[in-house]
């Protein structure tokens, strides 16, 4: 409670020119919650719409504070600059926690530094790692103007992405074996969201009421397996699809109709779970 009273005067409190530059490339934006961010200046994707609105994803930022209650055990595979790392943490509480993963070497030391400046060390876990179905050191590859794009290299990556860099993988099963229950897990991998739950089965047994906020692009996941597979073993493991649309409201999508949705992002929940 008191955070969300804290969280709400921060907000009131937010000018839309709540933009600070640092120096070397850096700076400092309020998100529209009141929360500090640290951006990169360089960055034409993310760091231009939280300088000017405070916002990212709002779609998916109504679903997550929907779902998300305090002491809730969260995974997050693709945290990026932490937008959505910051409306979790408040979310779940201080008795709560997020267990963030985030492999891309360029936004990390940003990631670290918004946490520790919004006190949330003690209620997220970062680990410095690509998450996939299988343990082992990987290549990604990114394009240095958004720094979101970060991914599992493959052949086909358009010309943009110009960085590359090794990094180690582990399996989701393997990261959280400690972890009992696992009440929500949010993905954001650039197309690889298949490959994580492919590494998450076991986790994803022992909780029942597991709720998943993921990215959908048929396209980025095409690259990587069979789309319309994929969507019938998400089905097969009891989960049905809900496409979220404007301001978190929640589309029903048959397994046939997920292999040719348009990128969006989507929730899967089992029966009994409400969303």
């Amino acid at each position: 409670m008191l955070d969300k009273l804290l969280s709400l005067l921060r907000a009131r409190l937010r000018r839309r020119s709540d933009w600070y530059y640092l120096g070397n490339g850096v700076g400092l934006a309020l998100t529209h919650f009141g929360r500090k961010i640290f951006l990169p200046g360089g960055d034409a994707g993310m760091t231009p719409e939280i300088i000017l609105s405070g916002t990212w994803e709002p779609h998916v930022e109504a679903v997550l504070r929907r779902v998300l209650k305090p002491g809730m055990q969260v995974a997050e595979v693709g945290a990026s600059l932490g937008f959505h790392t910051l409306v979790m943490a408040e979310a779940v509480g201080p008795t709560g926690h997020i267990h963030a993963f985030e492999p891309y070497p360029k936004v990390l030391p940003l990631l670290r530094n918004t946490l520790a400046s919004n006190r949330f060390q003690g209620r997220v876990t970062l680990r410095e790692v690509a998450v996939l179905h299988a343990p082992g050191d990987v290549h990604f590859a990114a394009d240095p103007s958004q720094a979101g794009s970060a991914h599992l290299a493959i052949p086909v990556a358009a010309p943009s992405y110009t960085e590359s860099f090794a990094v180690p993988a582990t399996r989701l099963d393997d990261a959280l074996a400690d972890v009992p229950v696992l009440d929500l897990l949010r993905m954001d991998s650039e197309g690889t969201e298949g490959l994580v739950l492919l590494g998450a089965q076991e986790i994803m047994e022992r909780s029942p009421r597991l709720v998943v906020v993921m990215e959908w692009s048929p396209a980025m996941l095409a690259a990587r397996g069979d789309v319309a597979e994929l969507a019938n073993w998400i089905a097969a493991l009891g989960f049905r699809c809900q496409r979220i649309e404007r301001q978190g409201v929640l589309t029903p999508v048959t397994a046939a109709e997920m292999p040719n949705l348009a990128h969006c992002d989507v929730v899967l929940s089992r029966d009994g779970v409400e969303v």
